[in-house]
C-alpha cells in the first residue's frame, strides 16, 4: 500500500493519504478527534509500532490512524467492499516490490533453469533465498497480518481482516516455494549436501512461520501449507540419498597415486572436513537419518575397528562412523601403491593421525567415535613403528658391534682392521640416502613430526655415539683418511635428523 509520509504540519492543517490510483479512496479529511482509539485498537497500534519492519515501512501512528479512519468512514457509507479491494490491491503491489528488493528475479525459476546453473551460482542463490524468506515470513507477513487486523477490526464481518491478509500474501508465499521446490530435482552430489542441509533446516523453521501466520485457513492456504510439507520431505530425501552417495563415492575413489611425500591425501582431508561440517546439523540429521548403513566386516586397517559397534550407535552416528571405516579401507588400498614400505607406513601414519585429530576437535564426533579413538591411535603407533623398522633397522645394523672383536684366552683381538671402517662407510652411505629422500617427505603435524624425529634420535644417536666411542680410535688408526669415514659428529647427526620430513607442503587439491 502506498502511504505517503506527511510533512510536519500545524494543528489546523488537514492530512491526506493515497491508498490507490482509482480515486475511490483519494480525499482529504480533517484530523480525527482524540477519542478515536478504543483499548483494543491501542494494543494493536502498539504492536504495529513495535514491529522490526516499521523503520523500513516508514509508517507512524498518524498515518495508521488515517488509514483506520478512512476504513471507518467507507464502512459507514456502505462502501467497505470498495475499500477492501483497493487496500488489497495496493498492499499486493507493496509486497511484490518488497520481495523484489529482497531477491533478484532469478530466484523465480523452475527446475530446468536451476539445472542449467553452476553449483557455485546456486549456492549464492540459496543463501539469498534463506535470508529473503526469513525476512519475508518473520517480518513482512507478520506486519501485514497486524496491519490488516488494525485497519479492519470491528468492521465488516468477523473474517474481513483475515481474508484481506490472506488475499494479499497468498500469491507471494506460493511463489516463495518455487525455488526450493526446483532444487529438489537438481543433480545430487556430496559437495552440495551441506548447503542442502542448511536449506532443509531453514525451510523447516520457515514452515512453522507459515503455519503460525495463517493457522487453520481456507482450502487455498491449506494447499500452500501441504505443498510446503511435501517440499520439506523431498529436501530430506535429497539429504539422505546424498549421504549414501557420499559413502559410495569414498569407497569408489580409485586414485591410486597418493602424494610422493606421504602427505595427507586430499580424500582424507575432504572426508574429515565434510563429516565435521555435518555435525553442525546434528539435530536436523538425527530427524532425517532413521536407518543404519549396510555394513560388512573388512580386513587390514578397518578390521581393527569393530563393525559390530555400529549396531549400538544411533543411525546418524552409524553412518558417520561407517564413512570413517570406508575411508580407512580406501587409504589402505592407496598405501599399497608405494613401493617403499617406509613411505607407505608414513602415509598411513599421517592420514590416520589426521582422522584422530579431526575426531578430537569435534565434540560431537568425540561422543560418537570415542569407542574407536584408542584403536585409531594404535594404528598410528603401529605405522610409526613400521616406518622406523623399514627405514632404520638396516642403518642400525651397520653400527652393530658383533663380529668386530673376538675374545680368545682372555685377550681381545680384532677380526679385521678394516671392518669397523667398512661398516661406518656403509652407515654413511645409507644415512645419506635416507636423509636425501626423507627430507623431501612430509609430516604436516608438528607434534607428530617432532615425536617421530625424537624416536629416530633415541634409536640412532646413542648407538652411533657408542660406536664411535668403542671403535673411533681403531678407525682413526686404520689405513686411509679417517675424515672420509667419520662424516658426522654426534651433534651434526642430530641436526641431520631434525631436517627430515621438512619438505614444504604441497597444496591439497
Amino acid at each position: 500500500m502506498a502511504i505517503n509520509t506527511p510533512e510536519p504540519r500545524t494543528s489546523t492543517e488537514t492530512s491526506s493519504f493515497t491508498l490507490g490510483t482509482s480515486g475511490i479512496l483519494e480525499e482529504n479529511f480533517e484530523s480525527r478527534s482524540n477519542d478515536f482509539q478504543p483499548q483494543a485498537e491501542t494494543d494493536l497500534l502498539a504492536a504495529l509500532l513495535a514491529g522490526e519492519s516499521m523503520s523500513d515501512l516508514s509508517l507512524n501512528a498518524t498515518e495508521l490512524h488515517d488509514v483506520r479512519s478512512k476504513a471507518e468512514k467507507m464502512d459507514s457509507e456502505g462502501c467497505l467492499g470498495q475499500f477492501e479491494a483497493e487496500y488489497v490491491s495496493e498492499r499486493k503491489c507493496f509486497i511484490k516490490l518488497r520481495f523484489q528488493n529482497l531477491w533478484d528475479q532469478n530466484l523465480q525459476m523452475g527446475t530446468a533453469d536451476t539445472q542449467k546453473l553452476e553449483w557455485e551460482v546456486l549456492e549464492v542463490k540459496i543463501m539469498r533465498w534463506i535470508r529473503g524468506a526469513r525476512c519475508s515470513l518473520r517480518d513482512i507477513l507478520a506486519f501485514e497480518k497486524r496491519l490488516s487486523m488494525y485497519v479492519f477490526q470491528g468492521l465488516g464481518n468477523a473474517s474481513t481482516a483475515r481474508s484481506c491478509f490472506i488475499e494479499i500474501v497468498k500469491d507471494p508465499v506460493a511463489r516463495l516455494l518455487d525455488f526450493p521446490e526446483a532444487l529438489c530435482s537438481c543433480r545430487r552430489s556430496p559437495e552440495r549436501l551441506r548447503k542442502m542441509l542448511l536449506l532443509h533446516t531453514s525451510f523447516s523453521h520457515l514452515i512453522s512461520d507459515i503455519k503460525a501466520s495463517f493457522g487453520a485457513s481456507e482450502e487455498e492456504i491449506r494447499s500452500i501449507q501441504a505443498r510446503a510439507d511435501v517440499i520439506l520431505s523431498r529436501l530430506g530425501e535429497v539429504v539422505r540419498l546424498t549421504l549414501v552417495d557420499f559413502e559410495a563415492a569414498i569407497l569408489g575413489d580409485l586414485d591410486e597415486c597418493p602424494a610422493p611425500d606421504g602427505a595427507i591425501h586430499r580424500l582424507t582431508k575432504y572426508v574429515m572436513d565434510y563429516i565435521i561440517g555435518l555435525t553442525d546439523f546434528q539435530e536436523s540429521l538425527m530427524k532425517l537419518i532413521l536407518s543404519k548403513p549396510s555394513v560388512s566386516s573388512g580386513d587390514g586397517l578397518s578390521s581393527k575397528l569393530e563393525v559390530a559397534e555400529l549396531e549400538r550407535q544411533t543411525p546418524l552416528a552409524a553412518h558417520l562412523l561407517w564413512t570413517i571405516i570406508v575411508l580407512l579401507n580406501n587409504l589402505e588400498r592407496k598405501s599399497k601403491s608405494y613401493r617403499d614400505p617406509s613411505l607407505s607406513n608414513l602415509f598411513v601414519m599421517n592420514n590416520i593421525h589426521y582422522i584422530v585429530q579431526g575426531i578430537r576437535k569435534s565434540r560431537v564426533l568425540r561422543q560418537m567415535a570415542g569407542c574407536y579413538l584408542n584403536k585409531l591411535t594404535e594404528i598410528v603407533r603401529e605405522a610409526m613403528y613400521g616406518y622406523l623398522k623399514a627405514s632404520w633397522d638396516q642403518v642400525m645394523y651397520c653400527l652393530r658391534s658383533q663380529g668386530l672383536r673376538v675374545v680368545s684366552w682372555g685377550c681381545i683381538s680384532w677380526v679385521s682392521k678394516n671392518v669397523p671402517k667398512d661398516r661406518l662407510k656403509k652407515f654413511n652411505k645409507l644415512f645419506a640416502e635416507i636423509h636425501f629422500a626423507q627430507t623431501m617427505w612430509t609430516v604436516p603435524d608438528l607434534g607428530l613430526r617432532e615425536g617421530l624425529q625424537r624416536s629416530i634420535r633415541n634409536r640412532l644417536i646413542p648407538t652411533y655415539e657408542s660406536y664411535l666411542r668403542n671403535f673411533g680410535s681403531h678407525i682413526m688408526s686404520g689405513e686411509g683418511s679417517s675424515e672420509r669415514c667419520i662424516l658426522y659428529s654426534v651433534e651434526e647427526l642430530e641436526d641431520r635428523v631434525l631436517e627430515l620430513f621438512t619438505c614444504p607442503l604441497l597444496p591439497l587439491e
